[in-house]
């Protein structure tokens, strides 16, 4: 059998040809539960606590001085006298709390007295800055938290870094990771499963990584998915921190999938200003979408390894919404794109803040989040789930086109 090699956009247009039911709408997925994973591994899963290196976050201070691609770290301070007290004591370096706690309250006089100061009462250390242009996506974090009127939003300056504890700084920044192993022992008498797992790799592993892969698998040692499963460029990214404003779940989701699209000017049109030059607009996202991916119907074909979700928000007027056609499709409703792995665990960064690092978590944890942010917005949630074309096929394929593309 003689392998054919297409570009993804031949083989879109040969799919629509071979079936023109594909090209038909797919409805939006409502329920958590219609998302089912082709492939459940035996995992051990620890959850893990990440912080970024507090020297990281002295170079972010510090450049967010003269850099505006470099997003400044707020903190949210308590108004209430002796909760500030208790802040700062907690927050101070040895023998700083007094001057620090004096600086604090300098901060809170200025930001009262300034005409903007309404504007600077929510936020906590790793909230949102405001949204930009309607179509700099990511601009909210569902699970950021707002005491509106409790704290002051102060912006943290090199001198005031310098009289906090790097220990305390970091801790405040504190994100969750889960590290996940497939117990490739347990593996052994799936050779169905060993089979199916390196498959779904292969279309974003090098034959080399996928081959160290095998041979684990082979000798039933443990597979990291970290550092062993992961695409290499998702294995840099992973539990990592930003300094800059603009690399979001857009750009990290599509960078799972063809590294290079990221800063492709035929793909990355618009560079924001005061963004870094990889951030991914949801009008971006979605015209790569529709010229290089095809849309799978998860009632269907369950979820694969690399598949992108890829979170709407429907207008309220459209909340009974099911079939609509992608030419009716707003990409101003995109709010959200994560990657799938296996069994209940996806890879995705939270936002466009660099307080969002690049974690590992479960779909349906960031299904519960996104869904209370667009309903708070008055909205309904539905979501899609894209799948990159594969590269080439050495057999025929199934009826079905959910599933192979040639």
């Amino acid at each position: 059998m003689i392998a054919i090699n297409l570009r993804p956009a031949l083989a879109l247009a040969l799919a629509l040809l071979l079936d023109p039911a594909f090209a038909m709408a797919r409805p939006f997925t409502a329920r958590v539960e219609s998302l089912q994973p082709s492939l459940t591994l035996p995992l051990k899963l620890v959850e893990e606590d990440i912080f970024p290196q507090f020297a990281l976050i002295e170079k972010r201070v510090a450049l967010a001085e003269s850099d505006s691609r470099v997003e400044p770290l707020y903190l949210s301070v308590p108004r209430d006298d002796d909760d500030r007290a208790g802040f700062s004591l907690k927050l101070a370096r040895q023998k700083k709390y007094r001057t620090l706690m004096a600086k604090l309250d300098e901060e809170i006089a200025k930001a009262d007295s300034s005409i903007d100061s309404k504007k600077q009462l929510n936020g906590t250390l790793g909230a949102q800055q405001s949204s930009g242009p309607g179509n700099q996506n990511n601009q909210v974090n569902p699970t950021a938290v707002e005491d509106r009127g409790l704290t002051v939003k102060i912006r943290v300056r090199p001198d005031l870094l310098r009289l906090m504890s790097s220990a305390a700084v970091t801790a405040k920044m504190k994100r969750t990771h889960i590290h996940a192993t497939i117990d490739s022992a347990t593996l052994l008498e799936r050779s169905d499963l060993r089979s199916e797992l390196l498959v779904q790799m292969a279309s974003f592993t090098g034959a080399p990584e996928l081959r160290k892969v095998g041979e684990k698998l082979r000798l039933a040692l443990p597979l990291d998915v970290d550092r062993d499963v992961l695409p290499v460029v998702a294995q840099r990214a992973v539990k990592t921190f930003e300094i800059f404003r603009g690399p979001n779940c857009f750009m990290a989701a599509l960078a799972f999938q063809y590294p290079k699209m990221v800063r492709s000017h035929l793909v990355n049109v618009k560079s924001e200003v005061d963004h870094h030059g990889v951030m991914i607009n949801n009008d971006e996202l979605w015209r790569v979408l529709q010229s290089s991916f095809y849309e799978v119907d998860p009632a269907k074909s369950p979820l694969k390894f690399g598949d992108m979700i890829v979170f709407f928000q429907l207008p309220a007027s459209d909340k009974a919404v099911k079939d609509v056609a992608d030419s009716d499709i707003s990409y101003r409703w995109i709010k959200h794109a994560t990657t799938f792995l296996f069994n209940d665990l996806v890879y995705s960064k939270g936002s466009k803040s660099p307080n969002s690092p690049y974690l590992i978590g479960t779909l349906r944890s960031e299904w519960r989040a996104w869904d209370k942010h667009v309903s708070a917005g008055g909205g309904s949630m539905g979501v899609k789930v894209f799948r990159k074309p594969l590269k080439s096929a050495t057999s025929r394929p199934p009826k079905s086109l959910d599933d192979w593309m040639y």
